[in-house]
């Protein structure tokens, strides 16, 4: 982890760079899901010339409202989802218990960066009961079988592995991206249409049960790209966040199938 502790999302857009040269692939199509919807659209836009077409799932955009929605306990409790709330007062009671065992002030519920940052210090440490109860709290929010939601008391080491990785990437990443280096896709979708010989065609599927990624942040991107004038196929499905799920999986086979045709005929 050492490594990549000052990962940033450019880092990461550079090395698919580097493997697209490595691969000799000219152009390719582009993919991404919940935090990788906003790396795929990151290197796009980044790299308009080396995208055939945008594809993304779950759209998350890095903005502070997303990180209120999801640490926060606002949305849950203008929802009324009391499953959801009691699990934020678990994963939060463990952000009080570190402010409070390093000698600083009282931590607000309603501060999303300061509670990211304090489980991303934790996590950083090595602390396996943060990375654990990061992993859990996000699984739970998404999952919507309940013999597939995770016991935040309880570590399972098969898991764990999993577990770690995701919680040091998003954590580290989601501050960067949003309190040390901020970016703004939204701001820069006119680099996938200004000075190309054609825009990025972009397809998103979005399922409206997604709890971790909210569907008003997909319409905001559908949004931004059709007052750009770029082709856009936005597909709002009745899905939840996984692309496991069976509707979700025909969307994205669909969409993979509708560039295929629309790349054949030029």
């Amino acid at each position: 982890m050492k490594y990549y502790e000052n990962i940033t999302i450019a880092m990461m857009a550079h090395d698919f760079e580097l493997l697209r040269e490595e691969l000799g692939i000219e152009k390719w199509l582009v993919f991404g899901g919940s935090w990788g919807s906003t790396l795929s659209t990151w290197y796009s836009e980044q790299y308009p010339n080396r995208s055939l077409g945008l594809i993304v799932r779950g759209i998350f955009l890095n903005t502070a409202p997303e990180f209120d929605d999801a640490y926060t306990p606002r949305r849950f409790i203008e929802s009324k989802n009391e499953k959801q709330l009691n699990e934020f007062r678990y994963f939060f009671e463990l952000a009080v218990r570190e402010a409070k065992d390093s000698g600083e002030e009282d931590l607000d519920e309603y501060d999303a960066e300061r509670i990211l940052k304090l489980y991303n210090r934790m996590i950083k440490r090595g602390d396996k009961i943060a990375m654990w109860i990061w992993f859990a709290y996000e699984n739970n929010l998404m999952e919507e079988d309940p013999k597939k939601l995770l016991d935040f008391d309880k570590i399972d080491e098969t898991k764990f592995p999993e577990a770690a990785g995701v919680a040091f990437f998003e954590s580290q990443l989601f501050i960067d991206g949003q309190y040390i280096k901020p970016f703004h896709v939204l701001e820069r979708v006119n680099n996938l249409i200004k000075d190309l010989p054609a825009p990025v065609h972009t397809w998103v599927c979005q399922g409206k049960r997604d709890q971790v990624c909210p569907p008003q942040y997909a319409q905001k991107l559908v949004d931004a790209l059709q007052d750009a004038n770029i082709p856009t196929y936005p597909h709002f499905i009745d899905a939840p966040h996984q692309c496991t799920d069976p509707v979700m999986q025909e969307c994205l086979k669909d969409t993979v199938e509708d560039f295929y045709t629309k790349y054949k005929n030029g």
